[in-house]
């Protein structure tokens, strides 16, 4: 062996393979790889490996938008609500500087209402005064309440104007409680007219003017002053207490607002804060009555007969009120995609826990038809995905968008897809069917599509407009026909490939045909032979000859020595 030979060889013991060099071309992607699937499978890894980049990614959140927050919305409020229902006190601590003293303030003034409107019932309910004053009232024509007032005060001060005397502009108004306010300029301009004519009438100096008026119960008192006036408008007799107070409170206002009133050019807003001296002279005064020991046993009498009415009217109140609630509870908990799991009470008012599916019906919608308003009951309901088959049917429709064409039903978590439509909306029907929730399955074996229709009606269109031409008396067509049989092939092959995506069944029929010569069981015989023949050609064209039938016509057409095409296409349902 020459030394080359022997150099080669030794080469040829130190050649290397794929195998020998794979672990240094790919370790260390393998080390990564198993880096990686150690952080995806340990839970604990993965914690770890989320909580690294969890705070940017909320920062980065937040910058693109408010979906991070809408999201943990829920989670905070629920932890928030779990957290003050299992330690009450803590939330109690925190609201109880500012909601005791508010709390006290509207107790007390609202037990001081109730006892007055107690006090006043009691004396007026069950009396011969009372009889009399309603026999009065339907009389008169005026409101019960107001005979009342007639016949128990005195007299009460009802509104008081603070006038601009130079302008006749009333700078600041204020009434009693349940009195119906009056156009307090309507009431100036009334005023000043009345002065005017007073003063012209009886040639009165311009310092002197109206000092008091009566209108059927009422009684208006004008204090006069250098800059401005007050007026009094009084049901009742007014005593002197009354003229005093507007005195006092129109020396207390020139003093404070003396420049004011000398400059005053129509801004009414710098006398607002004399709305609180003109409800110092709001005055009331009622008539003392002596009370007898009979109207005291009247008076326990009407008390008990109001309680028991009371307590029957609230307890038909409560109950009927329990009873809607039930009703609306029961509509419900028979609402497709809507679960209550929690009522009760919080705070006095009622409240309903429950998860809603986005599609299901609103329950605040339902409150109306049970007799129920949206102060009545908070409904609480948390948003879910329901399962329940005509919700999930509904958001197919609503993430599909099917075609006219085209229903959707599901059955047993089967999507049943049935219709016509494109090729491109069955693709995504496809892809997108099984990702809804409650889906499991999409069946679209009734679903075809819209172009395979359109090819296969093309294509048979095309095979009846062929016609293959044989010699006379032969059965093997002319060479020259090659052509048009490589284009009934690929014809009958498109067909036959397109009907079934389109839902339709095709039925192919090959017709000889034959002229007269001879007998005609000779040209019958003649016409089969040729539909045959063309068959046979189309199989060997790789047409499957069992999709195709033959037939001659004989003696019914004798019109050429030719093979035609017949081609039937009826819904797939309808058989071959």
């Amino acid at each position: 062996m020459s030394a080359r030979l022997r150099a080669r060889a030794r080469r040829r013991e130190h050649d290397y393979t794929l195998d020998d060099l794979r672990p240094f071309l790919v370790k260390p992607e393998q080390e990564r790889l198993k880096s990686l699937e150690h952080k995806l499978e340990t839970p604990e890894a993965l914690a770890e490996a989320i909580g690294e980049v969890l705070p940017q990614a909320a920062v980065a959140s937040q910058k693109r938008g408010e979906e991070l927050s809408s999201a943990m919305q829920p989670l905070m409020l629920s932890s928030i609500h779990e957290t003050v229902r299992k330690n009450p006190e803590l939330f109690a601590d925190a609201i109880f500087p500012s909601i005791g003293p508010a709390v006290r303030k509207a107790a007390r003034a609202a037990l001081e209402g109730l006892l007055q409107r107690v006090d006043d019932m009691v004396q007026q309910t069950m009396t011969l005064e009372s009889l009399r004053w309603r026999i009065e009232a339907a009389r008169t024509g005026r409101p019960f309440v107001e005979v009342v007032m007639l016949h128990n005060l005195a007299y009460r001060v009802e509104h008081v104007f603070l006038v601009h005397r130079e302008s006749g502009l009333v700078l600041q108004h204020v009434a009693a409680e349940n009195v119906a306010a009056e156009d307090p300029d309507q009431v100036s301009a009334m005023l000043a007219a009345i002065d005017d004519f007073a003063r012209d009438a009886f040639r009165e100096e311009k310092e002197a003017g109206l000092s008091r008026f009566c209108v059927g119960g009422l009684t208006g008192v004008v204090e006069h002053g250098p800059r401005a006036m007050l007026v009094a408008i009084v049901r009742g007799v007014a005593t002197k207490d009354v003229e005093a107070s507007l005195a006092e409170t129109l020396e207390q206002i020139h003093r404070t607002y003396a420049a004011p009133l000398e400059q005053f050019k129509g801004d009414v807003a710098t006398f607002e804060p004399t709305r609180d001296a003109l409800v110092g002279c709001m005055r009331e005064e009622r008539i003392q009555k002596p009370k007898s020991r009979r109207r005291g046993t009247l008076a326990l009498a009407a008390i008990a007969v109001l309680a028991l009415v009371g307590a029957g009217i609230g307890w038909k109140v409560v109950h009927d009120r329990n009873a809607r609630f039930d009703a609306y509870l029961e509509a419900l908990g028979e609402e497709p995609g809507l679960t209550v799991t929690r009522t009760g009470r919080d705070g006095g008012r009622r409240f309903v826990e429950g998860l809603g599916d986005p599609l299901a019906q609103d329950p605040a919608a339902l409150l109306a038809p049970h007799g129920l308003r949206a102060s009545d009951v908070e409904l609480r309901f948390k948003p879910v995905y329901s399962l329940d088959p005509p919700l999930t049917e509904r958001r197919a429709f609503q993430v599909l968008r099917p075609p006219p064409d085209v229903s959707l039903r599901l059955a047993g978590g089967t999507l049943v897809a049935a219709g016509v439509a494109e090729r491109a909306w069955i693709d995504r029907a496809r892809l997108l069917a099984t990702s809804l929730p409650g889906v499991t399955a999409l069946d679209d074996t009734r679903l075809f599509e819209a172009e395979a229709i359109t090819s296969a009606r093309a294509a048979a269109a095309t095979l009846e407009g062929l016609q293959i031409s044989f010699p006379p008396g032969s059965a093997s067509p002319l060479l020259a026909e090659r052509a048009r049989l490589d284009a009934a092939a690929r014809a009958v092959q498109a067909l036959l490939d397109a009907a079934p995506r389109g839902g339709l069944s095709a039925r192919i029929e090959i017709v000889g045909h034959a002229d007269a010569t001879g007998t005609p069981e000779k040209y019958q015989h003649l016409s089969e032979e040729r539909a045959s023949s063309v068959a046979a050609e189309l199989d060997a064209r790789g047409v499957a000859s069992d999709r195709l039938s033959v037939r001659g016509v004989g003696e019914a057409d004798l019109a050429a020595r030719k093979v035609t095409f017949h081609v039937r296409l009826s819904p797939a349902s309808e058989g071959s």
